[in-house]
């Protein structure tokens, strides 16, 4: 079945339109046919032109490849074959953030992760997240961003650290002004200037920090 899953990501690749040739005759014409400066110039227009629609043409269209995934996913996870599913989800989520469709991607997220419980890569969970946010989905995010400072020091500590910095901080913002639980946004600030002492991140934190405990002040 792995094949059939590489079969659905390349079958819908529009195949290439036959401007290439006409750009290659052009130009095999050029070098037999006394062509003055203009005539010259106004080939070299054409020539570009050409080339930049069949660039635009030939580019592939990923959603009907999405949807033969989500098809796929959908199909095993309703037989119990939840790995073979998971592995659908996967390809049509990295798919989506490949043709930098965060928006769609992070709404098959939604449904990957309240299956299966998996993150992506910190860079890409982190936009994912942010995605999450926007579309109102605080605590699905929150509990994805958990996840990855969880497993950060297991499965992520060859990554970036100062993802690891911006996953601590956002998680914090989203537990203090969104989620209305100020002493774990608290909590996690001071944990965060813990393990990262140094980080460019700090006075942002400190800051937060000082704002958080006004609030906390006045509500009480």
């Amino acid at each position: 079945m792995r094949g059939r899953g590489i079969e659905f990501y390349t079958a819908n690749r529009r195949k290439p339109p036959p401007i290439p040739y006409i750009l290659m005759s052009l130009a095999i014409l050029s070098l037999f046919y006394p062509f003055s400066h203009q005539e010259l110039m106004i080939l070299a227009m054409i020539m570009l032109w050409l080339g930049l629609i069949s660039l635009l043409i030939a580019r592939p269209s990923s959603f009907p490849q999405v949807k033969n995934l989500i098809k796929l996913a959908h199909t095993y996870q309703a037989k119990a074959q939840y790995p073979q599913a998971e592995r659908y989800f996967c390809q049509a989520i990295y798919l989506l953030v490949s043709q930098k469709e965060f928006a769609k991607a992070s709404e098959l997220f939604e449904e990957y992760f309240m299956r299966y419980r998996k993150i992506f890569s910190p860079r890409i969970q982190l936009e994912l997240c942010r995605q999450l946010s926007q579309r109102g989905k605080y605590l699905l995010s929150a509990r994805a961003l958990e996840l990855l400072i969880k497993d950060w020091d297991k499965v992520y500590k060859h990554h970036q650290k100062l993802l690891l910095e911006q996953a601590y901080l956002y998680l914090a913002r989203l537990y203090g002004e969104k989620l209305d639980l100020p002493s774990l946004a608290i909590d996690l600030y001071f944990a965060f200037l813990k393990r990262f002492p140094k980080s460019p991140y700090r006075e942002t934190a400190l800051y937060q920090l000082q704002i958080l405990d006004q609030k906390y002040k006045l509500a009480v």
